[in-house]
């Protein structure tokens, strides 16, 4: 992946680019040559000795497929399922052999159904087990069916024969007279009618069903709902039901209440006042039911373009999706638009009938995109592309660059100077190859995948910054800036020349922590310390978390006319009436050392005046 670095061992910052490249190369052997049934090599050349539309054969271990696949001009002479098959139980074994392409087993005996004798008939590797017996097995074949029969040891083993009884509901022909359920007593009451008339529910008939006495084409009692109904049948409407005094308004714009059942409709009591309902998994109208009145809700999506036909917007978890119609699909060699972009099979492989990566589509790995394209880094954004030679070979959007050694179609991004000017989710990206050399050599791009945010720790071999920015020598995260307002809380928009590559240079907004003493830099122990050598920003002077520089701490004897000149590690020697000695920037008493003083002073800057506090000692 491409990244960026910018060091500063002592002002000004220094960029370097760290340009990916796709230059490996692949060394690919040519497989024998198969004419017909034999397989022929090359010549010295590397040429292969054969008519140009021979088809290649590859020598591969022979099988069973009607493929000679060893390419010694036979057929299914070998394959490694030979041997004996079958055989077990009662089945004699046969022989596996090839016939037309497939295995089969040839030979032996088959299987017949298990019968009570003591072996395997069926040939499964149980014995006697599910035995078929003949209906006379036990003898003839009574009023009552057949006698129960058991197979035992190899011997059939019969049991008592049924007698006729006084016939019940219970799907049983209990009388023996061929039908079942019939004649059934009075007290049974078939036929009569069963249930109740009260409320909802519905007479019906007392009936045999299935073995069991029931009450036909009733309606039955059911659970009491507010709905000014008698469910229950017992005679009282909306009497206690079950979906009142349940929770309701619980979500997280609601506090808890209950619903109450009135005039047959329920209302939450005791709920805070609602909102709006909108497609959040929350019950923002407190009604007791979650996502059920959002605006968008059955209103059309989607769009009749190829394959895809329009659905309708419906709220699943707490987000809205595009039900029914047809969505778009990977696309696939069939002659439709799957993918619904307007074209049809786009850069697909039309003998295969698997489509290709498409120019610009994602992918990883070198080879990954096909014959004609390869798969770039372009500054951590990956994609499949083709090489070029000038501007025609490349399609719209695209343009011939160069990346590392090779020259191919690398993808068109706004020009930039700063995030701010970017779309969201987007940054501001240093990179090599510049569309413009009077300008800064950066880009509207994606951020990284899973890249840092600003003012990370970037130090790490495998770490990523969200920008590609990673600043020395302390290696923290940032980003390209106009203002502090878009470097978000704690960081400021510090400003520092960059020499453009036609020798000019711009002032250029790195995102830096900010800081007014030492203390606001070191809280993770990172080292840091408050530095305003160069902390000019939009808003006026700030000091910015950084290295210390070499020289002497805080309070020590300084000389910058000594030679060699005894310099400070925050880069300020000041002079009072004792002497010359090492300070540093602050915002209040509490960001110098004890007993000193956080003084303001007054600096002219190319923005006018300007006033910032420096300690100075007792």
């Amino acid at each position: 992946m491409g990244t960026v670095k910018m060091t500063r061992h002592s002002s000004p910052w220094v960029l370097v680019l760290a340009l990916a490249g796709c230059g490996d190369s692949v060394s690919l052997s040519r497989p024998p040559i198969c004419n017909g049934d034999a397989c022929l090599g090359a010549d010295a050349g590397g040429d292969a000795l054969r008519d140009a539309a021979a088809p290649i054969c590859v020598p591969t271990g022979e099988i069973c497929d009607g493929i000679d696949n060893n390419c010694d001009g036979t057929i299914d002479e070998s394959f490694p399922e030979a041997g004996p098959c079958g055989g077990m139980g009662s089945c004699a074994p046969g022989t596996r052999i090839c016939r037309d392409g497939q295995l089969v087993c040839d030979g032996g005996s088959d299987p017949t159904d298990e019968i009570c004798n003591g072996l395997d008939d069926d040939c499964n590797g149980l014995v006697d087990d599910n035995v078929v017996f003949a209906d006379e097995a036990c003898g003839p074949v009574g009023l009552c069916g057949p006698v129960p029969a058991e197979c035992m040891a190899g011997e059939i083993v019969c049991g008592t024969p049924r007698t006729p009884t006084a016939e019940t509901c219970n799907g049983i022909d209990d009388d023996c007279n061929g039908t079942v359920d019939d004649n059934l007593p009075a007290a049974d009451g078939i036929g009569q009618p069963c249930g109740s008339a009260t409320g909802t529910c519905v007479p019906g008939t007392r009936a045999c069903t299935d073995g069991a006495l029931v009450c036909q084409d009733e309606t039955p009692p059911v659970a009491e709902l507010c709905n000014g109904l008698d469910d229950n049948c017992d005679g009282v409407v909306d009497d206690s039901p079950a979906d009142a005094n349940q929770p309701c308004g619980d979500g997280q714009l609601c506090a808890a209440g209950h619903t109450v059942c009135e005039n047959a409709a329920l209302r939450c009591d005791g709920a805070m006042p609602a909102s709006d309902e909108t497609c959040n998994g929350v019950d923002d109208n407190c009604d007791g039911q979650i996502d059920e009145a959002d605006p968008m809700l059955h209103t059309p999506c989607g769009q009749a373009i190829g394959a895809c036909q329009p659905g309708e917007i419906r709220c699943v978890a707490g987000s809205l999706f595009c039900f029914g119609g047809v969505s778009p699909t990977d696309e696939s060699c069939d002659g439709e638009d799957n993918d619904c972009d307007g074209l049809v099979d786009e850069a697909d492989d039309v003998h295969g009938g698997v489509p290709c990566p498409g120019l610009g589509d994602p992918c990883e790995g070198h080879n990954s995109c096909g014959p004609d394209r390869t798969c770039i880094d372009d500054y951590g954004q990956h994609y499949c592309t083709p090489s070029c030679d000038a501007e025609a070979d490349c399609a719209d959007g695209f343009t011939c660059r160069a990346l590392g050694q090779s020259q191919v179609c690398r993808r068109d991004y706004p020009l930039c100077t700063a995030d701010a000017t970017c779309a969201a989710g987007e940054h501001c990206m240093l990179v090599g190859g510049a569309q413009d050399p009077t300008r800064l050599s950066a880009e509207c791009r994606p951020a990284l995948a899973d890249g840092l945010p600003v003012d990370a720790d970037c130090s790490a071999a495998n770490a990523t910054c969200a920008s590609g920015l990673c600043l020395g020598p302390m290696d923290r995260c940032s980003q390209l800036c106009d203002t502090s307002a878009s470097c978000g809380a704690g960081v400021a928009c510090i400003r520092t020349p960059f020499t453009l590559s036609d020798g000019s240079q711009v002032d250029v907004g790195l995102c830096i922590a900010a800081c007014h003493g030492d203390a606001e830099c070191d809280l993770a122990g990172t080292g840091r310390v408050c530095q305003y050598d160069m902390g000019m920003t939009g808003e006026g002077i700030l000091g910015h978390c950084d290295a210390p520089r070499q020289g002497a701490p805080v309070g020590q004897p300084c000389d910058l006319g000594a030679m060699p000149p005894l310099t400070c590690d925050h880069g300020y020697c000041r002079r009072d009436a004792v002497g010359r000695y090492c300070t540093q920037g602050c915002g209040v008493d509490a960001d110098c050392p004890a007993a000193w003083h956080c003084q303001p002073s007054n600096f002219n800057t190319p923005d006018g005046p300007a006033t910032i506090g420096i300690c100075t000692r007792p």
